[in-house]
């Protein structure tokens, strides 16, 4: 039997989304591929869509880290004592 795969997406230099002969679900970044079944697929789909609807409604990790800094006391110099050059 000849091994045969659709394409189910393509991004040129991101990426690819294939359904093989075999039935598993190839999702290929780069150097690396994920073969799913298709009921992982499915999840790993349902996984991205939940993430990315938190994603566009979060703040950024970097409002994140300055919200958590918010009302700490900036790291203060230790004193020198008089002896000290």
């Amino acid at each position: 039997m000849k091994h045969e795969s659709a394409v189910l997406a393509r991004h040129d230099g991101f990426g690819s989304v294939t359904r093989c002969s075999h039935g598993r679900v190839h999702v290929r970044l780069g150097v690396t591929t994920m073969t799913l079944t298709d009921e992982e697929y499915v999840r790993f789909v349902a996984m991205l869509n939940d993430s990315a609807a938190k994603y566009e409604s979060s703040p950024s990790v970097q409002d994140e880290l300055e919200r958590e800094s918010f009302g700490r006391t900036p790291h203060q110099p230790s004193r020198r004592s008089r002896n000290d050059p």
